[in-house]
């Protein structure tokens, strides 16, 4: 198995079946890929949505959290339970470009030293239309990134006592010992809607101070 998408899902069945359609739709041999969707613990029709689609996809595994452990652990779980070479994280409400598993598989395999790599991303209304693109090493996010597994493992995966900014806490975590390369290419699609996780500002900022005070 070459890679895995982990996607972490809490009550978005409005938004699921349009991420799953462009996770399954990859210009990408499917017995080459797999996705992984950890519900945590969702209070809406999410696994319902899910159950139709494992149903028509061989690719697709779906692990249900009994109870909800957040992003962090929720992708945790998901990572360590992958069998892929390469893992990246998919939100639940965004979607990506048909190459966009190709193209990352392809930069990281050209490029053995990396940890891993990003792409650039365009933020989206929730009718997805365009709204703006980004660029990932100026505003990064906590999605779109391949990473090399064995070596995310042996980084420690993310903290799991960060419901935020997990993220942002591994790269402090991990400094300078690994690199991770930007690939010029918007291939993620970021949906702006009122539930993004990043719109509580105030734990936002909670969670960032936590990780100054750690590793500055």
């Amino acid at each position: 198995m070459k890679v895995s998408i982990i996607v972490t899902a809490y009550n978005y069945g409005q938004f699921i079946e349009r991420c799953l359609r462009s996770l399954l739709d990859q210009n990408f041999d499917s017995k080459k890929y797999e996705v992984i969707v950890v519900d945590d613990a969702s209070q809406d029709n999410t696994l319902d949505i899910l159950q139709k689609y494992i149903d028509k996809y061989d690719n697709l595994r779906v692990i249900a959290n009994k109870e909800n452990v957040g992003v962090a652990e929720s992708s945790n779980r998901g990572i360590r339970e992958s069998l892929g070479q390469f893992v990246v994280r998919v939100d639940a409400d965004d979607y990506v470009n048909g190459n966009f598993i190709l193209f990352l598989s392809a930069y990281l395999e050209a490029n053995n030293a990396l940890l891993g790599v990003a792409c650039d991303y365009v933020k989206v209304s929730n009718d997805e239309s365009s709204v703006e693109r980004f660029y990932a090493t100026e505003e990064p996010i906590s999605c779109g990134i391949m990473y090399r597994k064995d070596l995310l493992v042996e980084g420690g995966l993310y903290n799991s006592d960060f419901r935020h900014c997990e993220e942002k806490e591994l790269r402090a975590r991990l400094g300078n010992k690994y690199h991770i390369d930007n690939l010029k290419i918007p291939l993620y699609r970021y949906r702006i809607h009122g539930e993004n996780k990043t719109t509580n500002v105030e734990e936002l900022k909670e969670f960032d101070k936590k990780i100054k005070e750690l590793y500055s």
